[in-house]
């Protein structure tokens, strides 16, 4: 399942969730379970290591809370795809812009692998500040909204090449 965490906290935040670390992985070399492990090998060694900022933290809404990670599949941040904040801290914006497909009015809606003509909920990597328990959601009308960190949704990761 597609989770934050196996367990409803967002306590150290991206860096140290269960998606980044069982689901995405954070090396090319470590595979085995993780979604690095069912890319073909070419594009595995073609991905470029990118450094993403994010409230490391969890529910805080400190700017010392917003760290670095080096990752090489990743989820996008509340502010990459909604180009403002409305429930992580505000600080990530600090180190982020919007994406342009997004900034250029393109639907946040993402749809099921199973039932291509229903929305899905999917994740963002942001935690909500204020909040101890969730990460940033996209609902399956496009709009933010937050989610406790071990339901299942949607993974729409991304990657540089």
């Amino acid at each position: 399942a597609f989770r934050m965490n196996t367990s409803n906290t967002n306590s150290g935040g991206w860096e140290v969730s269960y998606m980044r670390n069982n689901i995405c992985g954070t090396s090319k070399s470590t595979t085995s379970g993780r979604i690095m492990g069912a890319i073909p090998a070419e594009l595995r060694n073609a991905l470029k290591s990118i450094t993403k900022y994010t409230n490391n933290n969890g529910s805080s809404s400190a700017s010392s809370a917003v760290t670095a990670t080096t990752d090489y599949i990743f989820l996008l941040s509340e502010y990459e795809v909604f180009g403002n904040i409305t429930y992580s801290n505000t600080y990530e914006a600090n180190y982020q812009q919007q994406y342009a497909y997004y900034s250029a009015g393109n639907s946040k809606v993402k749809y099921r692998h199973n039932s291509t003509g229903s929305a899905a909920h999917w994740w963002l990597r942001s935690p909500i500040a204020g909040d101890s328990t969730g990460f940033v959601r996209v609902g399956t009308g496009g709009t933010v909204n937050g989610n406790g960190a071990r339901g299942s949704l949607g993974f729409a990761p991304g990657f540089d090449l």
